[in-house]
């Protein structure tokens, strides 16, 4: 069942809207904090809104990692100046940007979800007591993936884990990141593996696929370690707990034979709404409804004048494209066949010979973009499914959901992890032949193999916001973005390649916004390099 079919009731429970106090939430509707979560249906209710609160998420993955890696490559015209800002990493215009300041507000719109919640709950006598521990650890685990992008976006944060007033809130200031990941990320993790069941249920015994579970968190917390392992933390004792999650995550998926995709056709069919929350271990749930939909679509389809995607209007489309060393790997041909090398190309992007109903070719100025969330007439039809006219007005409209963890992410994390082995290369290989591709040379180095499941996470997870993130995991985010610059400028003057003078080993953290910075003169320290 669709989370979004009855999210509307949770979002009036909680009372969130935007204010002007970015760490606090103000009711208004006609229920109040003070008034509402007296029953268990009340506290369900707030749950089911709390994760409504996840519906920007990808919106910032794809804006703030996409658009910064070498996944992407953006026009750098008028229309998309909050785009190109990020994109050729414009330390000045970042520090009013749209985007950056978006992301800010709107995941600490999550934290104060999340704070209310749980502070709540902890006022409210439940029938069954493991009941509500999981509802305390769902809420954890939100509020832990919050505080995840947070640190992974800025560094430095105010990390307020109960209700603030707005006073409490202008004398909050920031904390380190490694403080915010021992404090809060791990602990509230550690919860959620300790407390969240296998398959989520409510008070009333209900079982609820949509939800958050202990396979999830593991992988989640996973993650986590990992990265913590990486830089800037480089606490490389995290790797062999990452390892461990993994594993774990991994082995119960293979022993339930649950998320992994079989096949091509089910690889593809999985980003069409029929088959939301069924591959995913963890997806964030949307509607067809007006600004129900998932804001993918809508950030990386261009808009197309004159042809007809889906037989209605359509809003106004973005310049973002494919970098042309990653086009290229997808459009490469059998010289034999004629068919793509790697069968993910179709399901992943417009590869320029795509058409609508009528015959017409459908292109975006010669330029290949993504569609891996755009349920086209094409896709569609080629996998014998009905089409969408009837209920989709716009792209804001578009009713798959955004797979937040992958089995095959996992599967890659843990293959860097125990590296050029029989094991790690058999991860790699398995996903490998789904697509297509010949097995690894089992005479690469270790280096050449790192390289490799690299490369495999770029493919498998291409428009999935995780690029940009293991760059700087890596360590490897400067010199690639000023190869990129330097290999896919075309222009007279070479101005990509001036912006390859912008990228320094600063500008792993995004600016904390102007906005906030004014708020109270000295109460944030601003980010090296802006």
């Amino acid at each position: 069942m669709k989370l979004y079919q009855y999210i509307i009731i949770g979002v009036a429970a909680l009372s969130l809207t935007a204010c002007d106090d970015f760490l606090t939430v103000t009711p208004k509707n006609t229920e109040t904090t003070d008034n509402f979560y007296q029953t268990e249906a009340q506290m369900d209710q707030a749950l089911t809104g709390l994760y409504g609160t996840l519906k920007p998420i990808p919106k910032y993955l794809f804006a703030m990692s996409e658009l910064r890696s070498d996944n992407t490559w953006v026009l750098t015209d008028s229309k998309q100046n909050d785009y190109a800002d990020v994109a050729t990493f414009n330390a000045n215009g970042l520090l009013t940007d749209n985007i950056v300041s978006g992301c800010w507000s709107d995941y600490f719109k999550i934290v104060s979800a999340a704070n209310t919640f749980l502070d709540k709950i902890e006022e409210l006598d439940f029938n069954d007591q493991k009941v509500k521990k999981q509802y305390k650890a769902e809420a954890r685990c939100i509020r832990a993936l919050a505080y995840f992008d947070l640190v992974r976006f800025f560094g430095r944060v105010p990390a307020p884990t109960h209700i603030l007033t707005t006073n409490q809130s202008f004398e909050l200031g920031q904390s380190e990141a490694v403080d915010v990941y021992n404090s809060i990320i791990v602990p509230d993790l550690q919860y959620a593996v300790e407390n969240l069941a296998e398959t989520a249920s409510d008070y009333q015994g209900k079982a609820h696929n949509e939800r958050l579970t202990q396979v999830a968190a593991k992988g989640f917390l996973g993650k986590v370690y990992l990265t913590m392992a990486g830089f800037p933390l480089n606490d490389t004792a995290k790797k062999a707990e990452a390892q461990q999650l993994f594993k774990e995550v991994i082995d119960y998926a293979t022993a339930r034979n649950k998320y992994w995709m079989a096949d091509m056709d089910a690889w593809n069919q999985s980003w069409l709404h029929e088959n939301d929350n069924k591959y995913a271990i963890f997806e964030i749930q949307y509607i067809t409804e007006a600004g129900q939909g998932n804001p993918m679509v809508t950030l990386t389809v261009p808009s197309n004048p004159g042809t007809d995607w889906c037989g209605n209007n359509l809003v106004t489309g973005t310049h973002v494209y494919i970098e042309r060393g990653l086009q290229h790997h997808f459009i490469a041909k059998d010289e034999i066949t004629g068919e793509y090398i790697d069968k993910r190309a179709d399901g992943t992007l417009n590869l320029k010979e795509t058409v609508d109903e009528d015959g017409n070719i459908v292109t975006s100025e010669g330029k290949t973009f993504y569609t891996k969330y755009f349920e086209s007439k094409v896709k569609r039809a080629k996998f014998g499914m009905s089409d969408m006219d009837a209920t989709i007005v716009d792209r804001s409209y578009w009713p798959q959901n955004f797979q937040l963890l992958r089995i095959e992410d996992i599967m890659l994390l843990y293959a860097e992890c125990v590296g050029n082995t029989i094991e790690g290369r058999e991860l790699v290989n398995k996903i490998r032949r789904r697509a297509g591709l010949a097995d690894l040379d089992i005479n690469l180095s270790e280096e050449e193999f790192q390289k490799a499941v690299q490369d495999e996470r770029r493919y498998e997870l291409a428009e999935e916001g995780v690029r940009w993130f293991d760059l700087v995991r890596r360590n490897e985010y400067v010199d690639t973005i000023k190869q990129m610059f330097f290999n896919d400028d075309d222009t007279e003057n070479g101005t990509y390649r001036q912006y390859a003078n912008r990228v320094n080993a600063d500008m792993y953290l995004y600016p904390i916004p102007q906005s906030q910075i004014e708020v109270r003169k000295g109460l944030y320290i601003q980010n090296k390099g802006y």
